[in-house]
C-alpha cells in the first residue's frame, strides 16, 4: 500500500511521498552494515597484517674470503647493532661457514629439533646436537636423530674478497 499525497502540484498530478517502511529498512541496513564493519574490520586487519608488513634486512660483512680455506668449516661470530624500541643493543650471532670451490654456505648452529646449539666435529665432518643426539652432515642435512629438517641456511654472497650474510631486522 502506497502513501499518496492527495494535494495537487501545479500540473494536476498527485505527488508520492516516501514510504516509512522503506526508510526504516534503509536505516536498519545501514546500522547492520556499520556493526558488521565494526566487528569484522579489525579481525580482517589482524589476519592480513603479516601480508602488509615489510621485512627489512641488510647485508653484513663477517669475514675475509681469504681466511676461509676451501673445504674447511669455520665458526664465525659477528655483532649486529639492533634497534629495539628506543634502545639500541649489540647482539652477537654465530654461523658456520664452509667454502667449496665455487660457493660459500652459512649454517645457523641452532638445532631444528629444539634450538640447542650444535657443535661441529672436524674429525667426523659432522654437526652434533648435545641435547638429544641429532646429527647433521657438513651441508646441514639430517643424518640421524630427532631433528625434523636440515640446519637453516643463511643467504651469503662474496664481493671484493669479503663474505657477506643477510640478516633480517
Amino acid at each position: 500500500m502506497c502513501a499518496v499525497d492527495h494535494s495537487k502540484n501545479g500540473e494536476g498530478q498527485q505527488v508520492e511521498q516516501p514510504e516509512r517502511r522503506k526508510l526504516l529498512a534503509w536505516a536498519v541496513g545501514l546500522i547492520n552494515g556499520a556493526l558488521l564493519l565494526a566487528v569484522f574490520g579489525p579481525v580482517v586487519g589482524f589476519v592480513t597484517s603479516p601480508l602488509r608488513q615489510r621485512r627489512t634486512g641488510s647485508w653484513i660483512p663477517i669475514a675475509n674470503a681469504e681466511e676461509l680455506p676451501s673445504g674447511m668449516m669455520k665458526e664465525v661470530t659477528f655483532t649486529v647493532r639492533v634497534q629495539d624500541g628506543f634502545m639500541a643493543a649489540d647482539r652477537k650471532y654465530t654461523l658456520y661457514l664452509r667454502r667449496d670451490a665455487d660457493e660459500v654456505i652459512a649454517l645457523d648452529p641452532a638445532c631444528t629439533h629444539l634450538g640447542c646449539r650444535v657443535r661441529y666435529q672436524p674429525d667426523r665432518n659432522r654437526f652434533l646436537c648435545p641435547c638429544h643426539g641429532g646429527v647433521f652432515d657438513e651441508a646441514g642435512k639430517v643424518v640421524s636423530g630427532p631433528p625434523p629438517k636440515p640446519l637453516e641456511r643463511t643467504p651469503v654472497k662474496v664481493e671484493e674478497g669479503q663474505i657477506w650474510v643477510y640478516r633480517e631486522a
